[in-house]
């Protein structure tokens, strides 16, 4: 194990000097003091890895010492020391989040022994940590971001495969993110900074499926004019995506297998055998159990791509992450368009989270994408969402009015015409009659409109009779 820093704290210079000794022996380094205020100031200045302290110090005892060290560093671990008389203290300081405790006379090797998994513990908590905080960093948007349970299932899940060497199979409708995962797994695995080669088997004819995945040699059919790598080839080292695997030629599919159970494959037309070392991440939205019924898809190859099986669920399975989402899409798409936009209008919300959205995810960030570039305020409103999101019955957008009112019965008239086109969106109306939403509301409520309308549509009042023609607003 390479060098740490452990600190080390106790009021007996005898106890510290040789605990010192021992850890430096061991290959560490060691950071002493006398006390637990003097323990504090030395965690700012070192950053240690592991603290060793006795329980019973003058000034601060070695709980509160514990406790002001987890304030600090959650995941520092701390041994206690500690004599017989004192075990159940030694207990409550386990609670408070210490590693390990020993009691005097301490055995040397019972210490680096716990030395030795109090490091190691510590070195998986940070990798764990950094992984996440990489995965979250660089992929949590689009699919992987959510807190619904479904979601967080898919992310323990790539975060369990990807270290491994297992082939994935993603499964999950159109839209729902399955190339976003590949990308993670490929991330977080140790082939990240090797290549990431994806393959949407589903858009390439079937005459060239076997060149596109394997390779050609010149010569090996019309237009072969020279030697040509293969997708498997540009992949060595890495990870291949290969989308909608459904859709392989079963020509292709023989040499998939042969890949996947040897490593190895000749280009069409070639005779030498080409090895590779590529991890297979492969995608459908179609049930490939169907396929082998059919005998469209050899059952040996679904096994052999079926090892870990990541299934994404639908938006409306992942219901609750959708404000998540839009959210997330607005901020993406704002920034991207030089907007500023602050959130959405309640109506524009409560449309978001009914629509069945049968596009998935895709689906809802083309709407937000939409949303942002027409948006004229600071939020989205329900009249910047895309027309097929919107109620079905939309209000009569024209207002006529009679010839003879006064402007203030215009604008009475104008607000309430405009809230019943909007169904009561205040932030909607505001933004279209050009006010702030304060002074909307002010409006409102000098014109005597009625504020508690529900979801129901605003009826503006008759219009006083005039025999006058109207003109046209």
């Amino acid at each position: 194990m390479a060098e740490r820093c452990i600190l080390i704290v106790d009021d007996d210079e005898t106890m510290v000097s040789t605990l010192a000794r021992v850890v430096s022996q061991d290959g560490h380094r060691a950071v002493t003091a006398l006390s637990g205020h003097e323990g504090l100031r030395k965690v700012a200045d070192c950053a240690p890895d592991l603290v060793i302290t006795d329980l019973v110090m003058p000034g601060m005892d070695g709980i509160s010492f514990v406790r002001s060290l987890k304030a600090i560093d959650p995941a520092l671990p701390v041994i206690m020391i500690t004599g017989h008389g004192s075990i159940d203290s030694a207990v409550e300081a386990m609670r408070e989040g210490a590693f390990h405790y020993l009691t005097k006379p301490i055995s040397m090797r019972d210490l680096l022994l716990y030395v030795s998994k109090a490091l190691e513990s510590r070195e998986a908590l940070a990798e764990n940590r950094y992984l996440r905080e990489q995965l979250e960093k660089r992929y949590r948007h689009e699919t992987i971001i959510g807190r619904s349970r479904a979601m967080r299932e898919v992310m323990d899940h790539v975060e369990q495969v990807a270290p491994s060497t297992a082939t994935v199979l993603i499964t999950g409708d159109t839209g729902t993110g399955k190339e976003v995962v590949a990308e993670a797994i490929h991330f977080l695995s140790p082939r990240t900074g090797r290549p990431l080669v994806k393959v949407n088997c589903g858009a390439l004819p079937d005459t060239l499926v076997e060149s596109e995945l394997f390779g050609h040699v010149r010569g090996a059919f019309t237009g072969a004019h020279r030697d040509r790598q293969g997708r498997f080839e540009a992949a060595d080292t890495g990870t291949i995506f290969l989308d909608e695997i459904g859709a392989m030629t079963p020509a292709a599919q023989v040499r998939l297998l042969r890949v996947l159970q040897e490593g190895e494959f000749e280009r069409v037309g070639g005779t030498s055998s080409i090895k590779v070392n590529v991890r297979v991440v492969a995608a459908t939205n179609q049930p490939l159990e169907k396929a082998v019924e059919e005998r469209t898809f050899r059952e040996d190859l679904y096994y052999r791509i079926k090892v870990f099986h990541i299934h994404l669920p639908t938006l409306q399975e992942r219901h609750e992450d959708i404000t998540l989402l839009a959210h997330h899409f607005m901020n993406k798409y704002a920034e991207r368009n030089k907007k500023r936009l602050v959130g959405f209008g309640e109506k524009s919300m409560q449309i978001l989270e009914s629509h069945s959205w049968p596009g998935n995810v895709r689906e809802l960030e083309n709407a937000i994408e939409y949303a942002v570039v027409v948006a004229r305020g600071d939020r989205i409103t329900a009249l910047d969402l895309p027309r097929d999101l919107r109620p079905s019955r939309e209000p009569d957008d024209r207002i006529v009015l009679p010839v003879g009112i006064s402007a203030a019965e215009a604008e009475g008239i104008l607000i309430r015409r405009t809230l019943d086109l909007t169904r009561g969106d205040k932030d909607s109306t505001a933004a279209m009659l050009g006010f702030s939403l304060r002074t909307l509301y002010r409006k409102i409520k000098e014109h005597g409109i009625p504020l508690d309308r529900g979801d129901k549509s605003y009826i503006a009042p008759p219009l006083p009779d005039n025999p006058q023609p109207p003109d046209v607003l």
